[in-house]
């Protein structure tokens, strides 16, 4: 006797259809009776009822009438388990099918990884009373006395004090610019900061490679010349970096592991975006960025496929309760007032909805030549313009990209160049071409 058939009969002896309402039953989940089972849903639908036995007995003459007294918790919980059995019976079939046609085992792997997500388990519909329950007082206190054990820090102090920092399960934080702007170093200094907190640091980096994104972080941290050790121009910060590279390990007590398409085998899709939280153990992902990863969906728009890709990021971050950053391009498109907001995330609206935080992000340059080959002010606008927990506004920061400082500037004290130091504005270092420097 199957607990398909037992709950069926259940629903027509009681005439009470909430045990599939309130637990969210599929036709799916009753493999056996899939008409069975419709017929009762339409006729709920359209009538509001249960249809009584006869009427039922009349569609499905061989349909078997039982009495049943097991309590749904008993019911529910054994036809999960009967369809996640014939569900993995299934799909250890169709891998075997793969492995046999001489495929290679990673489409066998990521068809595993991508079935076993869609396994069901019971639930039973519950609800709070908050006045009753005020044990959410307790675990405010708790925040309180450890927060490092909920939200890991960006790297940008004046950012924390606005968002918080980045929740440690439930952050989605889209960066978005245009190209040229900082999206890669900003998105690089959280990463950076995070793992100085000593967290496991995951890169997906869609087009740097591995090198590139090492020095970034090396200039990030060490603050070492980031031209000079990207191009080898010359020796002037062999020392200095010599010195960073023997006691990294010491300054930094977490890690980064950078993933690039090269070491996927196979499309670079969210799916592989899990495995290299998985395999690695991450308590933090960064992505550069939205467009560079492929939708396997089939979506035949590039605004359907960055959408189902931001949905599935969202699933991934809520499945793994990991923070997860990532980097979107702008468009074009300009609103009414001249600012900014999450209309202008290109490619998909989708984006901007599914995020938890969205940081637009701007620049303003002041030359020190007409020509343009020195800059003698280059400022970072983060423009917080969504935040679910937090505040949003703009903060603004004097940005030295080549040596890794971002000095906040307090809009108060516009006119007041005190507020930081020459040294730090002196931009003489930055004598390559504009289109060849690191920014």
């Amino acid at each position: 006797m199957t607990s398909q058939l037992q709950i069926l009969n259940k629903i027509l002896q009681t005439k009470d259809y909430g045990i599939v309402e309130n637990n969210n039953l599929t036709e799916d989940l009753f493999f056996n009776y899939r008409a069975e089972f419709n017929y009762i849903k339409t006729h709920v639908n359209k009538y509001h009822t249960v249809p009584d036995k006869l009427t039922f007995l009349a569609v499905f003459k061989d349909f078997d009438i039982i009495d049943v007294t097991e309590p749904d918790s008993y019911l529910l919980e054994q036809l999960f388990n009967d369809y996640n059995t014939s569900f993995l019976a299934s799909t250890f079939n169709e891998i075997k099918q793969i492995v046999e046609s001489g495929k290679p085992a990673n489409v066998a792997i990521k068809m595993l990884s991508d079935k076993m997500s869609t396994l069901r388990t019971s639930s039973t519909m519950t609800c709070t009373d908050i006045f009753q329950d005020t044990s959410r007082f307790d675990r405010y206190l708790e925040r309180v006395a450890n927060r490092d054990k909920y939200y890991i820090p960006t790297g940008f102090d004046e950012l924390d004090a606005l968002i918080g920092g980045l929740d440690v399960e439930n952050e989605n934080m889209v960066i978005v610019a245009r190209t040229g702007i900082g999206k890669s170093w900003t998105l690089l200094k959280m990463a950076a900061a995070a793992a100085l907190h000593g967290k496991t640091v995951g890169i997906y980096s869609g087009e740097m490679a591995v090198d590139k994104v090492g020095y970034r972080i090396d200039t990030l941290i060490g603050h070492i010349n980031n031209i000079v050790i990207t191009r080898g121009t010359d020796t002037s910060a062999k020392l200095q970096y010599k010195d960073y590279v023997d006691n990294v390990n010491a300054i930094v007590p977490g890690t980064i592991k950078v993933l690039t398409p090269n070491d996927i085998n196979g499309p670079a899709t969210v799916g592989a975006l899990r495995t290299f939280i998985e395999r690695y153990h991450l308590d933090v992902l960064f992505i550069d960025q939205y467009s560079l990863l492929e939708d396997d969906s089939g979506a035949k728009t590039t605004n359907e496929k960055v959408a189902n890709i931001s949905k599935e990021v969202k699933n991934l971050q809520v499945m793994k309760r990991i923070p997860i950053v990532s980097v979107a391009q702008m468009n074009r498109t300009k609103t009414e007032d001249g600012e900014q907001d999450t209309t202008q995330i290109g490619l998909s609206d989708r984006v901007g909805q599914d995020a938890t935080c969205v940081i637009m992000l701007s620049r303003e340059i002041t030359w020190a030549d007409k020509e343009k080959t020195k800059i003698k002010d280059n400022r970072l606008i983060l423009n917080i313009v969504k935040s679910r927990d937090g505040g949003t506004g703009k903060i603004t920061y004097l940005a030295d990209f080549n040596y890794g400082n971002f000095i906040p500037l307090d809009p108060s004290k516009e006119e007041d160049e005190s507020q930081y130091s020459e040294e730090i504005r002196d931009y003489e270092s930055l004598d390559a071409p504009v289109s060849s420097r690191p920014f």
